[in-house]
């Protein structure tokens, strides 16, 4: 990809008093390959996002997906990396050991808290919605 972007730009070496430039930037070519390795990026980013909503879908019934779905993404708007104050990954849970651990069993824990906590996802999702926490 590297290699690509190097097109964007032509080093000539100065020859005489009145040589052109030194760099010669192809601008159309720049933008477009800028756009494409933007679409490819978000493309990767939202993959990423339907394999951690698809292992998560694989967790429980349609129904309570769609509660757990808005629930996460009230939270951390399904980023594992999320940060609010002491609050870490998908679920926002208030642990540095729950912030070190991969999406999916980010995941796995977070849904373990819901059933123990409240009966399953809607039930915390209401929860969220009445007292601005689960």
């Amino acid at each position: 990809m590297l290699r690509i972007f190097d097109k964007c730009i032509t080093i000539t070496p100065k020859r005489g008093r009145i040589a052109g430039p030194l760099a010669k930037v192809r601008p159309a070519y720049c933008l477009s390959l800028m756009l494409l390795a933007f679409q490819l990026t978000s493309i990767e980013s939202s993959k990423a996002d339907m394999n951690l909503k698809l292992y998560a879908y694989n967790k429980m019934d349609w129904s309570e997906f769609q509660c757990y779905n808005w629930l996460i993404h009230k939270e951390s708007r399904w980023n594992p990396n999320a940060r609010n104050g002491s609050h870490y990954g998908l679920g926002q849970m208030r642990s540095t050991w729950y912030r070190d651990l991969s999406p999916k069993r980010q995941i796995d824990e977070h849904i373990k808290y819901i059933r123990h906590r409240y009966k399953d996802a809607c039930d915390a999702l209401n929860h969220l919605e009445t007292r601005g926490w689960h």
